[in-house]
């Protein structure tokens, strides 16, 4: 029979720690704290690589059932409530002064939270692209063996691919003689003519120039547009302002648009899952970034990195389903949204596991 202590192996856990001011016969109390700490960090970007990497083997398969896409759910949602945890971590270490962290911070030269490889395998895992790291020397100051693994998460596919894979095999956008695009598009077209409309009512009445507010609806129709033609939107591919692909993108406001529906609740509620989880890591950044703020103001870091300011500009630059989250701007009132046809509103009232 097992036990507790075996099935676990607390001796080996328990036995981790070694503080380096003990080391340097200067024991520092609080040391212990950072490195069990950090320990747990790296226990939970385990867990999150695990579960993350399930989504991916799901997500990659040539067909997608609807209950693997529940599955899929409950998992980037059992990360999100994991990723919440490890942000509010930073509070333990937020019980060290800045003093105490000074009295065993020499002693951690070069050793830094900028070396987790952990850390950058599940950036990669993502779908970080390097073209939107802020330091690209990152990876020669890992041993060799953690850069071959670096390699291999790169070679393999990613959370966004997958999800951009599935998008792009979405069924119900189109039957005989409809397409949702096009659809959409009239209805955005006259969505837009109506506001016109009122706008110049209103000036009309008011004696005003509706110049400012015909050009801003002019604008914003424009960018609305800008999804639906096909050069204009490689035009934004080229220029990275879009990631996802064409069609891609409108499938993934076509599930929005119409998320009410049975079969597109669970499509819905993994793509604002995944939101979430861009949002959740930037905000385990951004804690990160406060706290090395508070320990060290504006030193280097440890590892050679500018500290601060390096952090700041990873959690701005470095979110990777912006392409999904930006959608909410396209989406119109529910009283401009076109009518599915018939054929494919019967079809998303019930799930079909049969596949052939």
């Amino acid at each position: 029979m097992i036990k507790y202590g075996e099935y676990l192996h607390i001796d080996s856990i328990l036995n981790a720690q070694h503080p380096e001011s003990d080391r340097h016969g200067q024991p520092a109390h609080d040391e212990m704290l950072f490195i069990i700490t950090h320990q747990t960090f790296e226990l939970w970007f385990k867990q999150v690589l695990f579960e993350v990497g399930s989504v991916v083997d799901i997500l990659g398969k040539p067909y997608v059932r609807e209950a693997d896409v529940s599955t899929c759910l409950a998992r980037v949602q059992r990360v999100n409530r994991i990723m919440e945890h490890l942000a509010q971590q930073f509070t333990l270490l937020e019980t060290m002064s800045p003093g105490d962290f000074m009295d065993f911070r020499g002693f951690l030269n070069p050793a830094s939270g900028f070396q987790s490889v952990q850390w950058r395998i599940l950036e990669r895992t993502l779908g970080l692209p390097e073209s939107k790291r802020v330091l690209k020397h990152y990876k020669e100051s890992l041993p060799e063996h953690e850069q071959h693994q670096l390699d291999a998460a790169t070679r393999n596919p990613t959370l966004f691919d997958v999800v951009e894979k599935w998008l792009s095999t979405m069924p119900f956008m189109e039957s005989e003689g409809y397409a949702f695009w096009e659809s959409y598009r009239t209805a955005v077209r006259a969505m837009f003519d109506r506001d016109r409309a009122d706008v110049r009512r209103l000036a009309d009445a008011d004696g005003h120039d509706a110049s400012d507010a015909l050009e801003q609806i002019d604008r914003t129709e424009d960018g609305f547009m800008s999804l639906f033609d096909a050069s204009r939107y490689a035009d934004l591919l080229e220029h990275g302002t879009r990631r996802l692909s064409q069609r891609a993108t409108l499938a993934a406001l076509f599930i929005s648009t119409y998320r009410n529906q049975p079969l597109l609740q669970i499509p819905y509620r993994l793509l604002d899952a995944i939101v979430e989880l861009d949002r959740l890591v930037s905000l385990w950044r951004y804690r990160h970034t406060m706290m090395v703020s508070r320990m060290i103001g504006m030193r280097i870091g440890t590892g050679g990195s500018s500290g601060h300011e390096y952090l700041m500009a990873t959690t701005i630059r470095q979110r990777v389903f912006d392409d999904i989250t930006s959608l909410n701007s396209f989406l119109i009132p529910s009283e401009h949204i076109p009518d599915l046809p018939s054929d494919i509103r019967t079809r998303l009232q019930f799930v079909n596991e049969t596949h052939s």
